[in-house]
């Protein structure tokens, strides 16, 4: 048994350590869908908006927050120049809606906030 619990407390621990700043909001997600503001803002849980309109590119990406249970942030903040598709693992921050994305594979991070 306490292999056991162990093992699920390793891989738990395995599965976060790649992460930013968990406490400060940041999940790692995963692009579930990628289109026009317009067609896909109302289809999140919860909308972080866009700056250009219902014509600017915008992405739902769907994280874990404890549990089995996923949820979905739509946005239109990218970093600069990212191209994303559907299946990219980005880092999110729920708690704050005007943080853009950031890819999987940048390093560090300062005062919860990816470095670019």
């Amino acid at each position: 048994m306490v292999a056991l619990w162990a093992l699920t407390l390793g891989g738990c621990t395995a599965f976060d350590a790649h992460s930013f700043d968990h406490s400060a909001g940041w999940r790692t997600a995963q692009v579930v869908s990628v289109g026009r503001a317009g067609d896909l803002a109302k289809t999140a849980d919860h909308d972080c908006g866009v700056e250009g309109g219902a014509a600017a590119p915008y992405a739902i990406v769907r994280y874990r927050n404890g549990g089995v249970h996923t949820r979905s942030i739509g946005t239109g903040h990218w970093p600069a120049g990212a191209s994303l598709k559907v299946g990219d693992e980005v880092e999110v921050n729920i708690l704050d809606c005007a943080a853009p994305l950031a890819l999987l594979g940048q390093s560090g991070s300062v005062s919860g906030t990816p470095s670019r």
